[in-house]
């Protein structure tokens, strides 16, 4: 099977990465086309992906199309995609765009994935979104499902949810890296070598999250077996209660989901 990637940025590059370390894809192709020709080179290098000289030349070599671009340039490449496909099955990870968008823009026989990955993908730690249109097949979904199992773990989530989903995988790792940042400062304002201060916060962060998935318990489980009766800890989290912690993130997750509306035109 041969895959061509089309805009070979930090995504599409975290995903190739992962398709090489994964060792599941050694018999297949990879083939990709960016506007950049020091990306290519540089991908070329690093994964082996052979570059293409336009957009056209690498579908018409594919079996399967991951448009990894920008949604600003995606009607360009559509544009020019449309005169070249012929049935292969197309995977977009472009934010705010829906399925109909592509239908509109392809044709409405085009087999269709819609993704959505996070920056995590460069550790092999994303949380992925997926949904396909009617016309793709059971086997297709499954080969979308197998190429982002590489990078991370996939969920299936209707399309009417992929807002909230990326909200939440998708651009809270942002609100993520802001919190170790800020928890670093407030390490070196209390002494600690910043370097220490933010490998501890990085390494509390991993460890929360693994712990909430290996244990299955309700967050507030763990908060209390963390704060003691008239601890430490219970100060601290009464502190994020009067600054409005958990009301600046409800507010962060609408923002997104309210932007992602507007890239999708509403839809």
């Amino acid at each position: 099977m041969t895959y061509a990637f089309i805009g070979l940025g930090n995504m599409a590059g975290a995903i190739l990465r992962g398709m090489k370390l994964s060792g599941g894809f050694q018999a297949d192709a990879l083939v990709g086309y960016d506007a950049d020709a020091r990306q290519m080179d540089k991908l070329n290098k690093a994964t082996g992906i052979v570059p293409t000289g336009s957009v056209g030349e690498a579908v018409k070599q594919a079996d399967v199309v991951v448009l990894a671009v920008k949604p600003q340039i995606m009607p360009a490449v559509l544009q020019e995609m449309a005169g070249v496909l012929s049935g292969q099955l197309v995977i977009t990870i472009a934010a705010g765009l829906p399925l109909t968008y592509y239908e509109d823009m392809l044709g409405a026989n085009t087999p269709l994935v819609r993704v959505m990955p996070s920056l995590n993908a460069r550790a092999l730690a994303a949380c992925s979104a997926v949904c396909a249109n009617a016309q793709a097949t059971a086997a297709q979904l499954d080969t979308a499902k197998k190429l982002f199992a590489a990078v991370g773990t996939v969920h299936e989530v209707p399309e009417k949810l992929f807002s909230a989903f990326s909200a939440l995988a998708g651009a809270a790792p942002a609100f993520a890296f802001e919190m170790v940042d800020a928890l670093a400062s407030a390490g070196v304002k209390a002494g600690l070598a910043r370097p220490l201060a933010q490998q501890v916060a990085a390494e509390m962060l991993l460890g929360s999250g693994k712990l909430l998935v290996e244990s299955g318990e309700h967050p507030r489980q763990l908060m209390d077996q963390v704060c003691s009766p008239g601890g430490t800890t219970i100060e601290g989290v009464h502190a994020l209660s009067r600054w409005q912690f958990d009301h600046a993130l409800h507010e962060a997750v609408r923002a997104v989901i309210e932007k992602d509306a507007k890239l999708g035109g509403g839809k």
